[in-house]
């Protein structure tokens, strides 16, 4: 139990006689209780710092707001999961003892696959914020408000049949995480888009998340020396192998996914990222007052803008909110049903998200990024 939820317990039993309430977020007080499981270090800090913030500049715009009813508060707790799915169902688990009303979790995929049936047996409404292991959600406890970039006709299809119409490439080598189930999955979108538009893939490369040193790698794809490389990799790591493919003169297109879009990604890679070209699902200079509000909370309380992770932060806390005011009540059970019926929600990017079988699902054609060499990114094409 949290240091800070212990002291408030005892203090309600002290003060039992006079009425105390707001400790238990199952038991419908005036404090609601959300647990967020998210990498605030490791590999995958890069996307779940941003994630915690996004979702905490929620939580004050939803409480100043009185959005949820007079006297109605969030109050979110998140744990350092590091990646590591063990820690993370431990972290769920806490959570759910705890009595949260609801639960915040998985940047990245390996997480998102071991919660999930914890998920479904505890019964506590989950939303996932980055994870894109397909065929994860399971209303009405498990959601996602991200959009699939490896859906059929998603991110992934459109880049790459916008670069082969540009470029015209003809041969092409895909870098994979292989110890990463979602970057596996997304490695077969990515192939599937290439030779439908008849690029030859020479070479598929295995990669692991301990990786630090990409001089072998980049030394094979080299000696291949494709048009392409697509990169189905965590962002922190495609930055090295960018690094050290551009550090051996590749001249070659380098395709990644929005992992890449972040300004420590980019510090990782230098101004060896530059051209690298991604689908961006969010950007701060969307013109729309939803996205320029949260610009503007996020910027005063952060002293940047926000990228795509904080904006999926931001989305998840407020889908998580959409369910509370439906359901009328800070129940586990009330919420579910209540996020199995919300049929769409407004996101950041501008775009309004429709939910099928709890996966948000984005019609409208996105928008593609590439870096600049001194760090500021440009509108492809």
């Amino acid at each position: 139990m949290k240091h800070g939820r212990l002291f408030a317990t005892l203090a309600c039993v002290a003060l039992a006689l006079a009425g105390c309430t707001g400790t238990n977020a199952a038991g419908g007080g005036d404090v609601i209780h959300i647990g967020l499981t998210n990498p605030l270090t490791g590999a995958a800090a890069f996307a779940g710092v941003p994630v915690d913030r996004g979702a905490r500049v929620a939580v004050d715009e939803i409480n100043s707001s009185g959005f949820l009813g007079a006297g109605k508060k969030l109050e979110l707790t998140s744990d350092d999961s590091t990646g590591d799915a063990a820690k993370a169902i431990a972290q769920f688990r806490g959570f759910a003892s705890e009595g949260d009303v609801a639960t915040i979790c998985c940047t990245v995929s390996t997480e998102a696959g071991s919660l999930a049936p914890l998920v479904q047996r505890e019964k506590v409404p989950t939303v996932v914020t980055g994870a894109t292991l397909p065929g994860l959600t399971a209303p009405p406890y498990l959601y996602r408000t991200i959009a699939l970039p490896s859906s059929p006709g998603g991110m992934y299809d459109q880049l790459v049949d916008a670069v082969a119409a540009a470029y015209r490439p003809r041969t092409a080598v895909v870098a994979v995480t292989a110890d990463n189930g979602g970057q596996v999955d997304d490695s077969k979108v990515w192939t599937s888009a290439l030779q439908r538009n008849k690029v030859s893939i020479v070479r598929s490369i295995d990669t692991f998340t301990a990786d630090t040193d990409f001089s072998a790698v980049a030394a094979q794809i080299m000696a291949a020396a494709p048009d392409v490389l697509v990169e189905s990799m965590l962002g922190s790591k495609s930055a090295l192998l960018t690094k050290a493919l551009r550090d051996r003169g590749y001249q070659g297109r380098i395709l990644s996914s929005y992992g890449v879009a972040t300004p420590p990604i980019f510090e990782a890679g230098g101004p060896a990222m530059a051209g690298t070209l991604f689908p961006i699902p969010f950007t701060p200079l969307a013109d729309n007052d939803r996205t320029r509000t949260f610009v503007k909370l996020y910027r005063n309380a952060h002293g940047v803008d926000p990228d795509l992770f904080a904006a999926q932060g931001y989305n998840a806390v407020w889908f998580l909110a959409e369910g509370l005011k439906r359901a009328g009540k800070a129940d586990r059970a009330a919420l579910a049903q209540a996020l199995s019926a919300l049929p769409s929600f407004p996101s950041v990017s501008g775009n309004t998200y429709s939910m099928k079988d709890g996966q948000a699902v984005l019609s409208d054609k996105v928008q593609f990024l590439q870096w600049n060499a001194d760090g500021t990114q440009r509108l492809w094409p």
